[in-house]
Order: C-alpha cells, then structure tokens, then sequence
C-alpha cells in the first residue's frame, strides 16, 4: 500500500517539486474523504479506495491539460505530477487476463444472462487494473452468448 508520507519525504529529498506537489494533493484528498466518512486516521483508507483516489486526482489533472496548450508550464507541471502518481495505480489487464478475469467472475457469480451483468461487473470492480468501461463491453457479449 501506498504511504503517502514517506512519498512526500522522498520528494522532498530528490526536490521533486510535481511529484511533491501531486503527494501532497492526494494526502489532502485522503483526509477529507476520511472526514467525510466520519473515520479517524486509525482507520486508513483500503487499498481499492486509495486507488479511486489516485485515480481520480489524474483524471483530474488529464481535464486540466485539456484547456491547456503543451507549452505552458501548468501543462508540464500537470504532465509530471500524472507521471508521478501514475507509477502507484496498478498495470491495466491486456484482453487475454481480461477475458480471464471476465469468466472468472461469471462462475463466481453464477451469471446465466445479461440480467446477471450487475453481479459480473460488482465482482469485476474488486479486480485491480480492470478498465470497467472495456469489461462492461465484454461482459455484455459474454452474457449475451450464454443466454
């Protein structure tokens, strides 16, 4: 699991301005959801969760570079911090673990059709590094070929 602290400190070090910058927003993002969620610091975020957040905060960033022209020193700053936060989300599946994964989680779920497809896709979000938008597709066809 991600420590967001010994990252900064690392940064910190290397006087790595974006990465520092970009450790820093997700620290500030991980105390506001668990004081949104009523948690204390005894209770840290869980790794799927961390992960959402990480993954939010790139997002985030990517929107912002969209209104930006490449020259800019936003932009770049923008570029390093995605760089940065994006070495601690997991490696996406290729189709072949995909695909694995896919039919994994229809045994699991003991999926017959498409109406099942909620099951599918709730046991697929435990999965790290599935893209939920390309497994929907999947799962759709999947279940399609099953009815």
């Amino acid at each position: 699991m991600l420590d967001v602290d010994a990252q900064i400190k690392q940064a910190l070090k290397a006087k790595e301005h974006a990465a520092l910058t970009g450790y820093r927003a997700v620290k500030a993002k991980i105390a506001l959801k668990l004081t949104e969620a009523g948690r204390g610091q005894d209770k840290p975020l869980t790794e799927p969760e961390l992960t959402a957040l990480i993954a939010k905060e790139i997002k985030e960033r990517q929107e912002s570079n969209e209104f930006l022209k490449p020259e800019r020193p936003e932009y770049q700053e923008n570029a390093r911090i995605i760089e940065a936060l994006s070495a601690h989300l997991p490696k996406a599946l290729d189709a072949k673990a995909l695909d694995a994964a896919i039919a994994k989680a229809i045994v699991d779920c003991g999926a017959a059709g498409p109406k099942d497809m909620g099951k599918v896709m709730a046991a697929l979000r435990e999965v790290p590094g599935v893209d939920m938008a390309a497994a929907s597709a999947r799962v759709k066809e999947k279940l399609a070929e099953g009815s």
